[in-house]
């Protein structure tokens, strides 16, 4: 009896031994398969990459054989299909249009009417001397003018007269003098300083007042030395 328990217990004892190897090599074949399925899912996915490369790299040939295609058929069409007359024809065309435009771009120049003018001198008296340091007439220099009406609107007057010192020592003065309105001509006063011998001094455009009024010399002397005025006279343009 005792002897069959105890090789009952030896039993168990060696199935859990076998149990137990049985587990071991179970666990090893697993991790084995484990590891092989690893490897051979890293092939596949070396081989897939390699696969897409590779279609890549024959859609960039398939690319480059395409644009030499379309390189080879733009050389077809730039052929010069255009023989001898048609050159011709070409350049009859472009010569009408060529000397069409140059007519077209030609101006035509108008010259602008070349407007004439008079000039008129009116002598304002003779000659006269005087030491007087304020302003005196020169009495026979007295003349009546309208500008607007006599000569018309446009018209500009200006006037000049020559002027000396005695001993060249001194300076003479002379005014053109609106005696109908009683006031001198603006920028119309002349002078000269020094001048033995005559000079001839002049003014520019001078404002007249509208209307007919009475213009006069008047002269003086800056300190009382001779002085003469002669030759005095209007210049009118219209």
């Amino acid at each position: 009896m005792y002897g069959s328990i105890r090789n009952l217990s030896e039993m168990k004892k060696i199935v859990n031994i076998l149990a137990k190897v049985f587990l071991l090599f179970f666990f090893v074949a697993l991790g084995c398969g484990v590891y092989f399925l690893h490897i051979r899912i890293g092939r596949i996915e070396n081989s897939l990459q390699n696969e897409s490369q590779k279609t890549i790299s024959e859609r960039f040939v398939e690319l480059d054989s395409e644009n030499s295609l379309t390189n080879e058929v733009d050389e077809v069409e730039t052929v010069d299909v255009c023989g001898t007359e048609c050159k011709k024809e070409i350049a009859k065309l472009v010569a009408e249009a060529t000397e069409n435009l140059s007519e077209a771009k030609t101006t035509t120049i108008v010259q602008a009417p070349v407007i004439s003018t008079q000039t008129s001198y009116i002598s304002l008296g003779t000659s006269v001397t005087t030491t007087s340091a304020d302003w005196v007439d020169v009495d026979d220099s007295a003349i009546y003018i309208d500008l607007v009406n006599d000569y018309g609107v446009g018209a500009k007057v200006s006037w000049e007269v020559s002027l000396k010192v005695a001993h060249g020592n001194g300076k003479a003065f002379a005014r053109l003098y609106d005696a109908t309105n009683n006031i001198a001509v603006d920028y119309g006063e002349l002078s000269t300083i020094d001048n033995v011998d005559f000079e001839q001094v002049s003014s520019g455009n001078l404002p007249f007042w509208r209307g007919r009024n009475l213009y006069k010399i008047q002269i003086k002397s800056l300190n009382s030395f001779e002085v003469t005025c002669s030759g005095g006279k209007l210049k009118v343009v219209y």
